[in-house]
């Protein structure tokens, strides 16, 4: 008994947690919510060293600075159309 109650248990906390949260645009279509840590992510990029990186497909990005004195650039991914950070080591 004590077993079922406990794989019960499990099944249910591991279904609520893989739950996405969802508002209703103005068409009633249901879209997911952004949430904050993208923003923050995104404030931690302060200036632009007006250099950039050529990757190995030809393909050139801004070179930027952030907060901590690491230089950093942005790329997207090709599976889900995220903006993600790319530290570069320029250490020789």
């Amino acid at each position: 008994m004590r077993n079922l109650f406990f794989l019960l248990l499990l099944t249910l906390t591991i279904s609520l947690s893989a739950q996405t949260k969802v508002k209703q645009d103005s068409d009633g279509n249901y879209v997911p919510v952004k949430t904050e840590k993208s923003v923050i992510k995104a404030k931690s990029i302060e200036t632009k060293t007006g250099k950039t990186y050529t990757d190995s497909k030809g393909n050139k990005y801004p070179v930027y600075l952030t907060s901590t004195g690491r230089e950093v650039i942005l790329r997207t991914s090709a599976k889900t159309g995220k903006e993600y950070k790319q530290y570069l080591n320029t250490s020789n």
